[in-house]
């Protein structure tokens, strides 16, 4: 599983995360532990990168891109590769979760919230905007102070492409296979396969977002229930004639 992040300063940094299995089915169906090394997988991701960035050179048209004045042809651009190939390329391991739970909440938070939330803009006044964010080098929260338009720019581009996937999923967990795998996984593993949960509707959706049920009437508290649709009218006006009715309601019920 694949997941593109940003950074934290809202300046152009795209990086991958990658969750995977300490294992694999094999063509039998069993289930094979599988270590990985860094070093290794530190060769073999450099070598796939720039295999993948020469490979689509005349889609990815470099020269037009900023910064990239200086590639005029395709030799050029091989050059600065192969330029690119022998310096150091991080590969960070991170430690071993705990479970599947963990991942959920790491990921939901970085790909679900926005760049910067209301709580980090600490001034603005009329030209420029001032945000704190925190510095993982440093281990300390530091403040950025940018104008009106690189603010709204940097916000701009973390706004991904139409049809662009934050989150893939490859191997057993691929869409298409995922349903003939995943069994054999589970038995593999002597695993329990779990149930497939319902879908929360709208209301559940709406009550565990805002907090609010918003199928409860905000007069007397009671369930709602489809009456009639109106049209044209505005939403004082429906209060208003219902807040009438109920009055009336009471009333003949009293004399009754």
């Amino acid at each position: 599983m694949c997941a593109a992040y940003l950074r934290r300063q809202l300046n152009q940094h795209p990086h991958i995360h990658l969750s995977v299995t300490r294992g694999g089915l094999t063509q039998y169906d069993t289930w094979k532990p599988i270590f990985f090394k860094k070093k290794d997988v530190e060769k073999v991701w450099r070598s796939a990168v720039i295999r993948l960035l020469r490979d689509n050179y005349f889609q990815l048209q470099p020269n037009k891109l900023p910064g990239f004045g200086h590639i005029r042809n395709y030799q050029t651009w091989c050059r600065y590769l192969n330029a690119q190939f022998q310096r150091y390329w991080k590969v960070h391991f991170a430690k071993k979760t705990r479970g599947a739970w963990h991942n959920v909440k790491y990921l939901g938070r970085y790909l679900k919230r926005p760049p910067i939330s209301a709580s980090q803009l600490k001034h603005y006044s009329g030209g420029t905007v001032v945000h704190h964010y925190y510095d993982h080098h440093s281990q300390q929260y530091r403040r950025q102070t940018l104008s009106q338009e690189e603010m709204i720019r940097r916000y701009v581009s973390h706004i991904p492409a139409r049809h662009f996937k934050m989150i893939r999923y490859y191997g057993f967990l691929a869409n298409r296979k995922r349903g003939c795998l995943l069994p054999k996984v589970y038995e593999a593993l002597d695993m329990i396969s779990p149930n497939v949960p319902e879908k929360p509707g709208f209301g559940a959706l709406i009550k565990g977002f805002l907090n609010t049920d918003p199928y409860q009437c905000i007069l007397c508290g009671n369930r709602l229930r489809f009456m009639s649709a109106e049209k044209g009218i505005h939403a004082v006006t429906l209060l208003s004639e219902r807040r009438d009715k109920m009055v009336k309601k009471r009333w003949l019920q009293t004399a009754a």
